[in-house]
């Protein structure tokens, strides 16, 4: 009770500090036409504003560091004014000493009762200059969250990512106030009149959930080592550290230590190495989004680092996105369609993502700007980001699109940040071409359709099982129809049933080769494990089936 009172006294003096109070009096006008750099009057003012906001919540900490943090990814939500002041969020948290985390390693102890000794990689029971081989007691990274240490493990070095102290309840603490005072800060942050804030908070709260759970974290970069493992051409440069799963606990993740530079300080032999690291970095970032359907969620230039060696390296997974089969397929139908400069094809994907009616919407407004949108994708010549586009065409037709695709666009608008920084005429459809070929071979490969027709296993075995039950009713409607052809042989109907009769008997047929048929079809695939013997032998039967119901 105490620590919230607190709390709130020291928000409220903050706010005080800044002057953000004067915030709840000004109407945001989201209607109005700015530039591309927001340097307008209206958006100069809101810049202003939001100066002021980005250094209370810097001085506030981890939990309004973080929340200006998601709202610079989310343009769709706030002034894009805003979105970009926040995006300059940091964290310049000066580093607690050693004997201030010293809380942060004594996690709980990992001995068996029935041990006689202590567990060798108990942080509990022993000091951790006895757990690792070496360990440097000076962070080489701090934030408000976390600090980060050198360790050695044998002869590998690893780095060890530790949760500062006590966060977790500042950070619930902080939550609980945030949701007292929704209303105020939906005002301040400029949020627009539809904005569902109870929805945000509670995706707020569980994205920072996800960020505090180390071992979430770790399994995240398990994922993409896999997603990555076995790639072939440009993708064989591309590292996700390695996990060391006997070291990490809840709030303690222990990896692989990059040796490299971050792709922003790295020094670049010549224009066409820079050239060479903006596709490696925009196409595997296409295959996490377009193929994978799990991606980097901050793939900003401080986490993807130039291994020594050559390669890249994308550091950091607390934050990922994931999509299911629906948002994925409407996405790659909108870029494909962009791709191939279809506007038409465009709209109608980029409605389904929002899951708008056309009736809803100035369609020939829409089709003009998607096709300007379209253009400006493919022949722009500035350097200039374009992905962005999409946010700002949703905004502009007051279209409201789900979340994830808005943190999709954020994502991929970092990643092309990055790549025209290392090649300032580098163009995302130069890339994407390849990307959609790629797509549709991971999509129609043997080895998904015999996946698919995996999970579809039990559905198909059910309807199976249902075809005796069917075959015997129709089998009695059979005999139904012949009684009632003798019982009215001498009446003018007996044509009308003869011919009803022979329908009856030809469905039968029918049912028979397509229950024969789809049998030995799955049969042939689930043995085969999807050769491309046993999807040809699907298209035979395709074709069978088509024969049947065409002579029948």
């Amino acid at each position: 009770m105490f620590a919230k009172s607190r709390r709130y006294l020291q928000i409220l003096r903050v706010f005080v500090k800044y002057n953000l109070f004067s915030l709840l009096y000004k109407d945001i006008a989201r209607d109005y036409i700015s530039d591309i750099k927001c340097t307008c009057a209206i958006d100069l003012s809101y810049r202003s504003n939001a100066v002021r906001l980005k250094k209370a919540f810097e001085e506030l900490g981890p939990t309004f560091i973080k929340l200006g943090q998601t709202m610079s990814k989310r343009p769709d939500l706030i002034p894009m004014a805003y979105a970009m002041e926040l995006e300059n969020l940091q964290e310049n948290v000066t580093p607690i000493s050693f004997e201030a985390m010293r809380p942060s390693f004594e996690t709980s102890c990992i001995c068996e009762s029935s041990d006689t000794e202590h567990h060798p990689l108990c942080y509990h029971c022993h000091s951790v200059h006895d757990v690792f081989d070496e360990f440097d007691e000076t962070p080489i990274a701090s934030a408000s969250i976390a600090q980060v240490y050198r360790a050695k493990i044998g002869t590998e070095d690893v780095v060890l990512k530790v949760a500062r102290p006590n966060v977790l309840d500042t950070i619930n603490l902080d939550l609980r106030i945030l949701f007292d005072l929704k209303y105020i800060f939906m005002k301040v942050l400029g949020f627009g009149k539809n904005m569902n804030i109870d929805e945000f908070l509670e995706e707020f709260r569980r994205m920072l959930m996800r960020e505090l759970d180390y071992r979430s974290e770790a399994l995240n970069m398990e994922r993409f080592r896999e997603n990555f493992k076995g790639s072939s051409g440009e993708f064989e440069s591309i590292t996700i550290p390695k996990v060391y799963w006997d070291y990490c606990r809840d709030n303690i993740i222990v990896m692989e230590f990059i040796k490299g530079t971050p792709v922003s300080r790295y020094d670049f032999k010549d224009v066409e190495e820079r050239k060479k690291y903006a596709r490696i970095i925009s196409k595997s970032y296409l295959k996490q989004i377009y193929i994978d359907g799990f991606f980097h969620a901050d793939p900003h230039s401080g986490n993807i680092f130039v291994k020594d060696e050559g390669g890249i390296a994308f550091l950091d997974f607390g934050a990922v996105g994931k999509m299911d089969s629906v948002l994925k397929k409407n996405l790659y139908g909108m870029f494909a369609a962009v791709y191939m400069k279809e506007p038409e094809t465009a709209v109608e994907y980029f409605l389904k993502l929002a899951n708008k009616r056309p009736d809803d919407v100035n369609m020939e407004g829409l089709f003009w700007d998607m096709d300007d949108l379209i253009t400006k994708q493919h022949y722009s010549q500035f350097g200039e980001r374009q992905s962005d586009n999409f946010v700002k065409l949703a905004i502009k037709h007051n279209i409201q699109l789900p979340g994830t695709f808005s943190t999709i666009e954020r994502a991929i608008v970092l990643v092309e940040g990055v790549a025209t920084a290392l090649d300032p005429k580098y163009n995302i459809m130069a890339d994407a071409g390849e990307m959609l070929k790629d797509s549709m071979h991971a999509k129609y490969s043997p080895k998904n359709i015999a996946s698919n027709v995996q999970k579809q296993g039990d559905k198909m075995y059910d309807i199976m099982m249902d075809v005796p039950g069917i075959l015997t009713d129709v089998f009695d409607i059979v005999k139904w129809f012949k009684s009632e052809n003798i019982r009215r042989s001498e009446m003018k109907c007996n044509d009308d049933i003869g011919s009803i009769g022979a329908v009856v008997g030809r469905i039968v047929t029918q049912l028979v080769w397509v229950v024969v048929l789809v049998l030995s079809a799955t049969t042939a695939v689930l043995i085969n494990d999807g050769s491309l013997q046993a999807v040809s032998f699907m298209v035979f039967v395709a074709t069978a089936l088509a024969w049947i119901f065409r002579k029948h």
